[in-house]
Parts: C-alpha cells; sequence; structure tokens
C-alpha cells in the first residue's frame, strides 16, 4: 500500500535529496581535479621519459576518470544513472587491468577464461543497452524532436 508521505517526511526526504545531490557534486568535483591532475602528470612524465606502458596506463585512468565524471554529472541532471555507461566504465576497467596491469605467465588459463567470459557478457549487455530506446528518446520520436 503506498501512503502519502507526511510533511515532515517529505521535509526530510527534501533535505536528503539536497544533501545527496551536494555529495555527488563534491564528487565530481574532485573527480575532475584528479583528471586536471593525472592529465598534467601524463604530460610532465612523458617529457622527462617516454614509456609506452606508463603512458597507455595514464591515458586509460584518465578515461576512466572521465566516464565516473559522466556518471556523476548525469546523475545530478536526471537523477538516474544510465546502464550503458555503468557497462562502458566496467569493460574500461577490465580492459585496463587485463591489457596493462596483467603479467600473463603468472595467470592461470581459467582465470583468462572467466575475465574473457566477463567482458563477452558486459559487450553484450553493451550492445544490448544501445539497441533499447529509451522511454524520453521514445517521447522525443513521437513529437517530431529526435532521431
Amino acid at each position: 500500500m503506498n501512503r502519502e508521505p507526511s510533511p515532515v517526511e517529505g521535509i526530510v526526504m527534501n533535505w536528503l535529496s539536497v544533501l545527496f545531490d551536494l555529495v555527488v557534486i563534491t564528487l565530481g568535483t574532485l573527480t575532475m581535479g584528479y583528471v586536471i591532475y593525472l592529465t598534467w602528470r601524463l604530460f610532465r612524465t612523458s617529457i622527462e621519459h617516454f614509456d609506452v606502458e606508463l603512458v597507455l596506463h595514464q591515458i586509460v585512468l584518465i578515461i576512466i576518470f572521465l566516464e565516473i565524471f559522466e556518471l556523476l554529472a548525469m546523475y545530478v541532471k536526471e537523477h538516474h544513472v544510465s546502464m550503458r555507461n555503468v557497462v562502458e566504465l566496467g569493460v574500461l576497467a577490465m580492459v585496463r587491468k587485463i591489457v596493462i596491469t596483467l603479467d600473463y605467465s603468472k595467470i592461470e588459463w581459467t582465470t583468462l577464461l572467466g575475465m574473457a567470459s566477463l567482458i563477452l557478457v558486459m559487450g553484450w549487455i553493451y550492445v544490448q543497452e544501445r539497441r533499447r530506446i529509451t522511454q524520453h528518446e521514445e517521447f522525443l520520436i513521437e513529437h517530431g524532436k529526435g532521431r
């Protein structure tokens, strides 16, 4: 049974919503600051001594933090997060872990098979999310403002 919230509950929920938004905005600001720091560090280390593996590691890390910032910004704007963006972030993190940080000589074939399966499933979810038309997109199409 859904009941109407009392005025006190409504006020508390509004304050909690505002507080949550402030926390998300703070996290977004910190994330963007860290992206700027990582970009500066990438530039500085590339000038001092160019190491392809280190540069690739830092670029992928910057992209991951930009995805996190995009998720936080989307939440502040729309108060929900797209599953597509979460899957993108997961795929990027897995690719970073597999391509850059793992030593393949010390990994068993079952672990590699498991990671490959995880990436395959995440890719499948991503493709399904790309195909799905959201209610907002349907509204825009129906009213002649989309696609």
